[in-house]
């Protein structure tokens, strides 16, 4: 039960930051977009997504895993190192608070060149494969991973679905961009758009 309702308040403010960095990115990228909706029309005919169709929505993982990676809402984690570590030239001791950054990682050239290019084609299998594991991590790893992590990017695809099938979001004119990292990663300003029909 207790994990049930973390997904579900954990889940809240980080899908929809999710959702609102991925709607801002095809606002600037209309050619994705378009990809996108061509994915969304060829597999969904008009009707609403469903749990099978997750499968066959592949480019609509793939612009939302490139979303997450540009802006991951859990931009920073911390985990208590439970013995003494030896991490290169360092001694991690035991007790102290190790923080990792998946937006600084995210944003590697080593791993994602051109890293703060929009490009969903990063994710590919091939592309996936050429990369080290934890070169993606907006979930954490191991143990201690997120697990909410198949619900938060189902429910992201799905949402994202079923509302680009039918509408095209545009930042507002005036919508100035900056980042606020609080817990999550959410931006500054809000983000107005102004929303058109397909």
């Amino acid at each position: 039960r207790d994990e049930a309702i973390t997904i579900f308040l954990a889940g809240h403010e980080t899908t929809a930051n999710t959702l609102t960095w991925t709607w801002y990115l095809l606002s600037e990228h209309p050619d994705i977009e378009q990809r996108l909706h061509r994915e969304l029309d060829s597999v969904l005919a008009g009707r609403l997504p469903t749990a099978e169709d997750f499968p066959r929505l592949q480019y609509t993982e793939m612009v939302i895993t490139e979303a997450i990676r540009l802006y991951p809402p859990a931009w920073i984690l911390g985990r208590r190192a439970l013995k003494d570590y030896k991490l290169g030239p360092y001694i991690v001791p035991a007790g102290a608070i190790v923080i990792m950054s998946p937006y600084v990682m995210h944003h590697d050239p080593r791993y994602f060149p051109d890293p703060f290019r929009f490009d969903p084609d990063r994710w590919t299998p091939e592309a996936r494969a050429s990369r080290p594991q934890f070169s993606y991590f907006p979930f954490g790893g191991g143990p201690r991973r997120c697990i909410g992590e198949g619900f938060a990017l189902m429910e992201s695809i799905m949402v994202l679905a079923t509302l680009a099938q039918k509408w095209s979001l545009r930042r507002a004119v005036d919508q100035p961009i900056a980042l606020q990292p609080l817990i999550t990663l959410r931006p500054k300003h809000g983000m107005r758009m102004v929303l058109m029909s397909r």
